[in-house]
C-alpha cells in the first residue's frame, strides 16, 4: 500500500496546480474586466441612452432646462468622444478582441458615424478624427492594477481639445451647433445618423452583457426608428393595405 503515498500526493499537487491556475485565470478575468469591459460598456450606455433620449424622448427639452447655457452640447460631444476611446481602448487589449460579432457592431458603430449614406454634417465623425478624439480623452494613471486607463471629466476635454486644431473642426463645430440650434428632434440635423449609431450600440451592449451575465440596465432597450425607415415602413403598410380586398382593407383601417 505504500505506493499510495505517492500517487496522491501526485494527485493532490495535481490538483493545487489546476486550482491555483483556475483562480489566476479568474483573477485575471476580473482585472480585464475591471479595467475594459466595465468602462466600455458604460461609455456605451451612456452614449445609447443620451441619442435615445433626444430622438424619442425630446430630451432637447429637459437638457436645455437643465443647461441653460447651452453646455448639453459639449457634454453630448463628450459622450460621444468618450466611446471613440474606450472603443480603442477594448478593441485593442479587452477579452473581445477577436469576437466576431462586437467586431462587426464596433465597426457599424465606427461606419455609422463615418459613412456618406448619411448627409455629411453634424455627427459626421471620419474614422481618423475619431482615432485622435479619442486620444484627446483618455488620461494614464497608477491606480489598482498598475497603470490604468481612464477619460477625463467632459471639462477638462472640452479645454485639452480648444488646444487643438480638432476643436475647429466642421465635424466638431457642426455637432454642437446642431444640438444649440435644434427647436426639436424633426429640426435636429444628423438625427438619422445618431440613430443609426444607437441601435448597433443596443446590439453591442446586449452581446456583451448577456456573454458577461449581468446588465447595466434594469429594464429592456429600445432602439430608435429612423426617419428613413419610417417612410419606409409607412409605404410597405401602405402597399399591404393597398393589396387587401375592400371589406378587408376597410377592417384594416377601423381597427
Amino acid at each position: 500500500m505504500q505506493w499510495l503515498i505517492p500517487v496522491v500526493t501526485g494527485l493532490l499537487a495535481v490538483w493545487q496546480w489546476t486550482h491555483e491556475r483556475d483562480l489566476d485565470r479568474q483573477r485575471e478575468r476580473k482585472r480585464v474586466m475591471a479595467l475594459y469591459v466595465n468602462p466600455f460598456l458604460s461609455a456605451c450606455e451612456d452614449l445609447q441612452s443620451r441619442i435615445y433620449n433626444i430622438l424619442i424622448l425630446d430630451g432637447l427639452v429637459t437638457l436645455r432646462k437643465r443647461y441653460p447655457d447651452g453646455k448639453y452640447a459639449e457634454e453630448t460631444l463628450y459622450l460621444i468622444v468618450r466611446f471613440f476611446g474606450w472603443l480603442s481602448v477594448a478593441l485593442r487589449y479587452g477579452p473581445y478582441t477577436q469576437d466576431s460579432f462586437v467586431i462587426h457592431h464596433c465597426e457599424a458603430v465606427r461606419n455609422a458615424f463615418a459613412t456618406s449614406d448619411f448627409p455629411i454634417g453634424p455627427f459626421a465623425f471620419f474614422r481618423p478624427e475619431q482615432k485622435e478624439l479619442g486620444k484627446i480623452v483618455m488620461t494614464r494613471f497608477k491606480g489598482q492594477y498598475g497603470i490604468e486607463l481612464d477619460t477625463v471629466p467632459w471639462h477638462e476635454f472640452m479645454e485639452r481639445l480648444e488646444k487643438t486644431p480638432l476643436a475647429y473642426s466642421q465635424s466638431v463645430q457642426q455637432s454642437i451647433q446642431a444640438l444649440r440650434e435644434a427647436q426639436g428632434v424633426e429640426s435636429l440635423l444628423g438625427r438619422d445618423r445618431l440613430c443609426a449609431v444607437q441601435n448597433h450600440l443596443i446590439d453591442l451592449l446586449s452581446y456583451i452583457e448577456k456573454k458577461e451575465g449581468f446588465s447595466l440596465f434594469s429594464g429592456r432597450r429600445k432602439k430608435c426608428v429612423t426617419a428613413r425607415k419610417r417612410v419606409q415602413e409607412g409605404e410597405s403598410q401602405g402597399n399591404s393595405l393597398a393589396q387587401q380586398a375592400p371589406a378587408e382593407r376597410k377592417r384594416a383601417i377601423i381597427s
